[in-house]
């Protein structure tokens, strides 16, 4: 009787940097940097759990970040997500008055299959205030690559060249302003 010889074991070690922390901690901290910004994250409670612990009791404080948080009948796709998200963008606007609102798409909204880069324009069109639409869910992206996608998602808005001075059309035109070049601040 000969006794089968066990095969070698493999183990593979992972860093957990695709399997930690959800992406949508990692862009709290944004809404401090982008001036007159709101971030709206359409997600569960789940999502606003995570948002609360990366912000601390700051959502509360400084309300430039919401959650818009779905229910059963939304992802059961039984109700109107155009305009419960119409809704909140309206009085987002009428409370807060921001040059630009960031939608967050999350785990949920990506399962659900939500449409948010279709429904965005429409609504911009209604509002009059560009809304950027940022997918940070933890399916797709690791903690630092939610960061990312928002700064990717709002490069595509800006644009091409830097707006011209005044004072350099005139200087562009008629010569020199006595050497001296007006600096854009960035």
């Amino acid at each position: 009787m000969t006794l089968a010889q066990p095969e070698s074991l493999t183990f593979e070690c992972e860093t957990g940097n695709y399997h930690t922390f959800c992406p949508i901690s990692c862009v709290a901290w944004l809404y401090q940097k982008i001036e007159d910004s709101f971030f709206l994250v359409i997600g569960t409670k789940t999502c606003g759990y995570f948002l609360q612990n990366a912000m601390g009791v700051m959502i509360f404080a400084e309300p430039r970040y919401a959650m818009a948080e779905l229910e059963e009948g939304d992802i059961s796709a039984q109700l109107n997500d155009y305009e419960e998200l119409k809704r909140l963008c309206v009085q987002i606007k009428r409370d807060r008055n921001p040059s630009v609102i960031v939608w967050i798409g999350t785990c949920t909204t990506e399962i659900i299959k939500m449409d948010l880069e279709g429904l965005a324009p429409k609504l911009e069109g209604e509002i009059g205030i560009p809304i950027v639409v940022a997918r940070a869910n933890g399916l797709d992206y690791a903690f630092t690559q939610g960061e990312d996608t928002v700064l990717a998602a709002m490069a595509t808005r800006c644009p091409d060249k830097a707006p011209v001075v005044e004072a350099e059309k005139n200087a562009s035109t008629t010569g020199a302003l006595s050497g001296q070049r007006v600096a854009i601040a960035a």
